[in-house]
Protein backbone atom coordinates (compact mmCIF):
# COMPACT_ATOMS: atom_id res chain seq x y z
CA UNK A 1 0.00 0.00 0.00
CA UNK A 2 1.73 3.21 -0.88
CA UNK A 3 1.83 6.44 1.22
CA UNK A 4 3.11 10.12 1.24
CA UNK A 5 6.08 10.78 3.31
CA UNK A 6 4.17 11.74 6.94
CA UNK A 7 5.72 15.38 6.46
CA UNK A 8 3.66 15.68 3.07
CA UNK A 9 0.72 13.81 4.69
CA UNK A 10 0.26 16.22 7.66
CA UNK A 11 0.16 18.95 4.91
CA UNK A 12 -2.65 16.88 3.20
CA UNK A 13 -4.56 16.07 6.28
CA UNK A 14 -5.14 19.78 7.70
CA UNK A 15 -5.82 22.01 4.68
CA UNK A 16 -9.08 21.78 4.78
CA UNK A 17 -11.58 24.06 6.11
CA UNK A 18 -9.80 26.04 8.97
CA UNK A 19 -8.42 22.39 10.34
CA UNK A 20 -4.99 24.21 11.18
CA UNK A 21 -7.01 27.36 13.03
CA UNK A 22 -8.44 25.15 15.76
CA UNK A 23 -6.96 25.82 19.74
CA UNK A 24 -3.04 25.00 19.38
CA UNK A 25 -3.19 22.16 21.40
CA UNK A 26 -5.71 20.58 19.41
CA UNK A 27 -3.69 21.08 17.10
CA UNK A 28 -0.81 19.37 18.46
CA UNK A 29 -3.06 16.23 19.12
CA UNK A 30 -4.62 16.18 16.16
CA UNK A 31 -1.05 15.87 14.23
CA UNK A 32 -0.12 13.24 16.95
CA UNK A 33 -3.42 11.43 15.76
CA UNK A 34 -2.18 11.78 12.02
CA UNK A 35 1.21 10.13 12.82
CA UNK A 36 -0.01 7.39 14.74
CA UNK A 37 -2.56 6.03 11.79
CA UNK A 38 -0.36 7.09 9.17
CA UNK A 39 1.85 4.07 11.03
CA UNK A 40 -0.38 1.88 11.18
CA UNK A 41 -1.46 2.27 7.47
CA UNK A 42 -4.85 3.83 8.80
CA UNK A 43 -5.09 6.78 6.82
CA UNK A 44 -8.13 10.25 7.37
CA UNK A 45 -7.98 13.60 6.67
CA UNK A 46 -9.90 16.48 8.56
CA UNK A 47 -12.85 18.19 7.02
CA UNK A 48 -13.93 20.67 9.25
CA UNK A 49 -11.66 22.44 11.79
CA UNK A 50 -12.95 25.35 13.26
CA UNK A 51 -16.53 27.07 11.93
CA UNK A 52 -17.52 30.59 13.02
CA UNK A 53 -21.01 30.74 14.50
CA UNK A 54 -22.19 31.89 10.83
CA UNK A 55 -20.52 28.33 9.69
CA UNK A 56 -22.64 26.15 12.54
CA UNK A 57 -25.60 28.10 11.23
CA UNK A 58 -25.04 26.60 7.53
CA UNK A 59 -23.97 23.30 9.23
CA UNK A 60 -27.44 23.19 11.44
CA UNK A 61 -29.70 24.42 8.32
CA UNK A 62 -29.06 21.60 6.63
CA UNK A 63 -32.41 19.40 6.74
CA UNK A 64 -34.27 21.63 8.05
CA UNK A 65 -37.07 23.54 6.18
CA UNK A 66 -36.27 26.95 7.52
CA UNK A 67 -33.72 28.02 10.27
CA UNK A 68 -33.13 31.94 10.73
CA UNK A 69 -29.70 32.90 12.14
CA UNK A 70 -29.46 37.06 12.40
CA UNK A 71 -32.24 37.58 10.03
CA UNK A 72 -30.28 35.23 7.53
CA UNK A 73 -32.41 31.83 6.23
CA UNK A 74 -30.41 29.11 6.31
CA UNK A 75 -32.55 26.29 5.97
CA UNK A 76 -31.79 23.68 3.48
CA UNK A 77 -34.38 20.86 3.12
CA UNK A 78 -32.51 19.44 0.04
CA UNK A 79 -29.95 17.56 1.96
CA UNK A 80 -29.38 15.44 5.11
CA UNK A 81 -29.60 16.55 8.80
CA UNK A 82 -26.02 16.46 9.90
CA UNK A 83 -26.05 18.52 13.30
CA UNK A 84 -28.10 19.44 16.03
CA UNK A 85 -26.13 21.99 17.48
CA UNK A 86 -26.95 25.48 17.07
CA UNK A 87 -24.39 28.26 16.73
CA UNK A 88 -22.06 29.03 19.70
CA UNK A 89 -23.63 25.69 21.14
CA UNK A 90 -20.73 23.55 19.03
CA UNK A 91 -17.27 22.79 20.35
CA UNK A 92 -16.31 23.63 16.67
CA UNK A 93 -16.91 27.36 17.51
CA UNK A 94 -14.10 27.40 20.11
CA UNK A 95 -11.38 25.60 18.14
CA UNK A 96 -11.88 22.14 20.42
CA UNK A 97 -13.35 19.85 17.55
CA UNK A 98 -11.92 18.56 14.14
CA UNK A 99 -14.22 15.97 11.99
CA UNK A 100 -12.44 13.24 9.95
CA UNK A 101 -12.94 10.76 7.36
CA UNK A 102 -10.83 8.03 6.12
CA UNK A 103 -9.24 7.77 2.73
CA UNK A 104 -6.01 6.09 0.91
CA UNK A 105 -2.35 6.56 1.83
CA UNK A 106 -2.36 9.99 -0.45
CA UNK A 107 -5.33 11.62 1.13
CA UNK A 108 -7.73 11.06 -1.65
CA UNK A 109 -9.94 8.37 -2.60
CA UNK A 110 -12.26 9.55 0.34
CA UNK A 111 -14.28 6.86 2.28
CA UNK A 112 -17.45 7.42 4.04
CA UNK A 113 -17.91 3.68 5.12
CA UNK A 114 -17.37 3.56 9.08
CA UNK A 115 -15.72 0.49 8.80
CA UNK A 116 -12.53 -1.35 10.91
CA UNK A 117 -9.96 1.69 9.74
CA UNK A 118 -12.52 4.46 10.67
CA UNK A 119 -13.12 2.99 14.12
CA UNK A 120 -9.37 2.46 14.75
CA UNK A 121 -8.68 6.20 13.93
CA UNK A 122 -11.49 6.85 16.82
CA UNK A 123 -10.06 4.67 19.15
CA UNK A 124 -6.46 6.01 18.32
CA UNK A 125 -8.12 9.39 19.27
CA UNK A 126 -9.41 8.20 22.22
CA UNK A 127 -5.81 7.42 23.36
CA UNK A 128 -5.19 10.84 22.96
CA UNK A 129 -8.03 12.65 24.98
CA UNK A 130 -10.79 13.03 22.52
CA UNK A 131 -14.27 12.51 23.02
CA UNK A 132 -15.71 10.64 19.84
CA UNK A 133 -19.03 11.40 18.42
CA UNK A 134 -19.59 7.76 17.17
CA UNK A 135 -20.10 6.89 21.14
CA UNK A 136 -22.95 8.87 21.06
CA UNK A 137 -26.08 7.68 22.16
CA UNK A 138 -28.63 10.09 20.85
CA UNK A 139 -27.26 11.61 17.83
CA UNK A 140 -24.16 9.34 16.24
CA UNK A 141 -21.43 11.74 14.54
CA UNK A 142 -18.93 9.30 13.14
CA UNK A 143 -16.72 12.14 11.87
CA UNK A 144 -16.53 14.15 14.81
CA UNK A 145 -13.67 14.18 17.68
CA UNK A 146 -13.50 16.66 19.93
CA UNK A 147 -11.56 17.64 23.05
CA UNK A 148 -13.65 19.03 25.90
CA UNK A 149 -11.70 17.61 29.04
CA UNK A 150 -15.02 16.24 30.53
CA UNK A 151 -16.28 20.10 30.39
CA UNK A 152 -19.60 20.72 29.23
CA UNK A 153 -20.60 23.15 26.26
CA UNK A 154 -22.19 25.45 29.11
CA UNK A 155 -19.06 25.51 30.89
CA UNK A 156 -17.20 26.13 27.57
CA UNK A 157 -19.42 28.74 26.53
CA UNK A 158 -18.96 30.28 30.28
CA UNK A 159 -15.31 30.64 29.56
CA UNK A 160 -13.44 27.47 30.75
CA UNK A 161 -10.86 25.06 28.85
CA UNK A 162 -10.32 21.52 29.10
CA UNK A 163 -7.03 20.54 30.73
CA UNK A 164 -4.62 18.98 27.86
CA UNK A 165 -3.44 15.96 28.22
CA UNK A 166 0.39 15.23 27.16
CA UNK A 167 1.49 12.59 25.47
CA UNK A 168 4.77 11.49 24.14
CA UNK A 169 4.78 11.56 19.87
CA UNK A 170 5.92 8.52 18.20
CA UNK A 171 8.97 8.19 16.50
CA UNK A 172 8.03 7.71 12.59
CA UNK A 173 11.50 7.83 10.19
CA UNK A 174 10.90 8.08 6.78
CA UNK A 175 14.84 8.72 5.45
CA UNK A 176 14.68 12.60 6.26
CA UNK A 177 15.42 13.86 9.34
CA UNK A 178 14.62 17.40 10.63
CA UNK A 179 16.91 19.88 12.34
CA UNK A 180 16.44 18.88 15.80
CA UNK A 181 16.49 15.22 14.96
CA UNK A 182 19.92 16.05 12.89
CA UNK A 183 21.53 18.14 16.02
CA UNK A 184 20.08 15.44 18.45
CA UNK A 185 21.78 12.53 15.96
CA UNK A 186 25.06 14.65 15.84
CA UNK A 187 25.41 14.82 19.80
CA UNK A 188 24.85 11.27 20.41
CA UNK A 189 27.55 10.33 18.19
CA UNK A 190 30.48 12.85 19.33
CA UNK A 191 29.17 11.28 22.87
CA UNK A 192 30.30 7.99 21.55
CA UNK A 193 32.97 8.96 19.69
CA UNK A 194 34.50 10.27 22.85
CA UNK A 195 33.68 6.92 25.08
CA UNK A 196 35.34 5.28 22.21
CA UNK A 197 38.63 7.38 22.51
CA UNK A 198 38.46 6.89 26.56
CA UNK A 199 38.15 3.11 25.48
CA UNK A 200 41.31 3.13 22.94
CA UNK A 201 43.23 5.11 25.26
CA UNK A 202 42.63 2.50 28.00
CA UNK A 203 43.25 -0.39 25.83
CA UNK A 204 46.35 1.32 24.97
CA UNK A 205 47.77 2.22 28.42
CA UNK A 206 47.18 -1.69 29.29
CA UNK A 207 49.05 -2.85 26.50
CA UNK A 208 52.12 -1.13 26.96
CA UNK A 209 51.43 1.71 24.02
CA UNK A 210 52.10 5.16 25.57
CA UNK A 211 55.16 6.81 26.58
CA UNK A 212 54.89 9.89 29.52
CA UNK A 213 56.18 12.96 28.65
CA UNK A 214 58.43 12.77 31.12
CA UNK A 215 60.02 9.98 29.29
CA UNK A 216 59.52 10.39 25.87
CA UNK A 217 63.45 11.85 25.03
CA UNK A 218 64.85 9.14 27.20
CA UNK A 219 63.05 6.29 25.26
CA UNK A 220 63.22 8.29 21.66
CA UNK A 221 67.59 7.60 22.33
CA UNK A 222 66.92 4.57 23.67
CA UNK A 223 65.15 3.35 20.28
CA UNK A 224 67.90 5.17 17.89
CA UNK A 225 70.53 3.82 19.77
CA UNK A 226 68.90 0.03 19.54
CA UNK A 227 68.77 -0.48 23.25
CA UNK A 228 64.93 -1.26 22.82
CA UNK A 229 62.87 -2.28 19.53
CA UNK A 230 60.62 0.95 20.52
CA UNK A 231 57.16 -1.71 21.67
CA UNK A 232 55.44 -1.93 24.85
CA UNK A 233 57.36 1.14 26.23
CA UNK A 234 55.22 1.17 29.73
CA UNK A 235 55.38 -2.54 29.97
CA UNK A 236 56.91 -4.35 33.23
CA UNK A 237 60.86 -4.84 32.55
CA UNK A 238 62.25 -8.26 33.80
CA UNK A 239 65.86 -8.89 34.79
CA UNK A 240 66.14 -10.92 31.37
CA UNK A 241 65.45 -8.05 29.82
CA UNK A 242 67.56 -5.97 32.24
CA UNK A 243 69.98 -8.17 30.98
CA UNK A 244 70.10 -7.77 27.08
CA UNK A 245 69.61 -3.58 27.76
CA UNK A 246 72.55 -4.20 29.34
CA UNK A 247 74.63 -6.06 26.98
CA UNK A 248 73.71 -3.81 24.36
CA UNK A 249 74.27 -0.80 26.10
CA UNK A 250 78.23 -2.21 26.99
CA UNK A 251 78.58 -2.72 23.24
CA UNK A 252 77.15 0.68 21.78
CA UNK A 253 79.80 1.78 24.37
Amino acid sequence: MGKLPINEYLIEAFKRNKCKQVHQNVYKLAEELIRRCWKEDVFIVFTDGLRTFEDQATIYGKGRSSYVYKGKEYGNPKVKKVSNAKPGTSFHNYGLALDFVTCDGYGKNIDWNVGPRWRRAAAIAKELGFTWGGDWTTFKDYPHIQYDGGLTISQIQAGKMPTFKRVSSINIYNGELSVSQYNELKKLIEEQQKEINKLKAEKADVKGENVATAHKEAWDWAKEQGLFDGSNPAGAFTRQQAATVFQRFYHLK
